[in-house]
């Protein structure tokens, strides 16, 4: 394992995913709407969603034991998310209840090339309570985060640094309009993902080997990139990787980000080598794009396997 991320030893759990699961409503059309226009579309049977809680279940299905933090509607689309998490073997434990509201909702519009657009309602409220964090995080080898709150993640990133806990986000533009909001979030974290349509929104330019380097001056550890088609980056000190993409036919690209995420989680959890992992995940990537659903094709350990003895 790359000495530049020092995971504590054996917990209950390695991977905690702060953040709420989302009902995905998904809908097949030739292309989404524009402004003011209305298109045809077929309705697809709603599925379980939710950046965290995707890469949650990726990681639980490659066997690494993981724990959901969050919260969920009281009703039955808040029972079937949790069922869902179950499904993949994901420890539900502390997933709230609340009642009154809503579970985090997605409309999904998947488009004939596979690719997506989407409407995302969140669930109000925050999702931290610190004592029960607090309590998790110990438990826990790492933290996987989306930091869409500023407050919540200081407080998330300052529990993790008190329980010894590795603090993994996934970086969205919207959290970082620019380069200090960027540097910013850096210094709060041991690894960032990012995706290229991201880093070229905060960045202003491609994705490159220097440039993603100087980034870890800020404060992470490692930083990775995923480029679709294109496959991956990765920056650590002393080191910097780019894996190409596996070849695959691309049905619908929702979660495949995710897919990757988890797979490349997984596998430095286990003790891999930041090399493996990167093309571990590259190969989970490729498979979780060949059916419809975010969750519809995580990757098993035999299918990125079969990958990667093909390749």
């Amino acid at each position: 394992m790359d000495a530049s991320l020092r995971f504590p030893a054996q917990r209950r759990h390695d991977l905690l995913a702060f953040g709420d699961p989302t009902l995905d409503l998904l809908f097949a059309v030739a292309r989404p709407p524009a402004p003011d226009q209305k298109v045809l579309g077929r309705r697809l049977p709603a599925a379980a969603g939710g950046t965290v809680a995707n890469v949650a279940c990726a990681a639980a299905l490659l066997d690494r034991p993981t724990l959901a933090y969050g919260r969920v509607a009281a009703d039955s689309d808040g029972q079937f998310l949790r069922r869902e998490y179950t499904r993949f073997g994901v420890d539900t434990s502390c997933l709230r209840d609340v009642d009154g509201v809503l579970s985090p909702t997605a409309v999904v519009m998947i488009d004939a090339h596979g690719e997506k657009a989407l409407v995302y309602a969140p669930m109000p409220g925050p999702v931290l309570e610190h004592a029960t964090f607090a309590s998790a995080a110990a438990q826990c080898r790492m933290v996987y985060a989306m930091p869409y709150s500023s407050p919540e993640f200081d407080t998330v990133h300052a529990l993790c640094r008190a329980a010894g806990t590795v603090l993994a986000i996934d970086i969205e533009a919207a959290m970082a309009p620019g380069p200090d909001q960027l540097h910013r979030l850096l210094a709060r974290c041991d690894l960032a993902f990012m995706n290229d349509t991201t880093y070229r929104a905060i960045m202003g330019a491609a994705p490159d080997a220097q440039q993603l380097a100087a980034l870890l001056d800020h404060g992470a550890r490692m930083l990775v990139v995923s480029c679709g088609a294109r496959g991956a980056m990765l920056a650590a000190p002393g080191l910097a990787l780019a894996h190409a993409a596996f070849t695959a036919e691309v049905v619908d690209s929702t979660g495949a980000g995710d897919a990757f995420n988890g797979a490349f989680l997984a596998a430095l959890l286990e003790g891999q080598e930041p090399a493996v992992a990167l093309r571990f995940a590259c190969a989970a990537g490729s498979i979780a794009v060949t059916a419809t659903g975010a969750r519809a094709a995580l990757p098993t350990r035999a299918a990125i396997a079969a990958v990667l003895a093909d390749a």
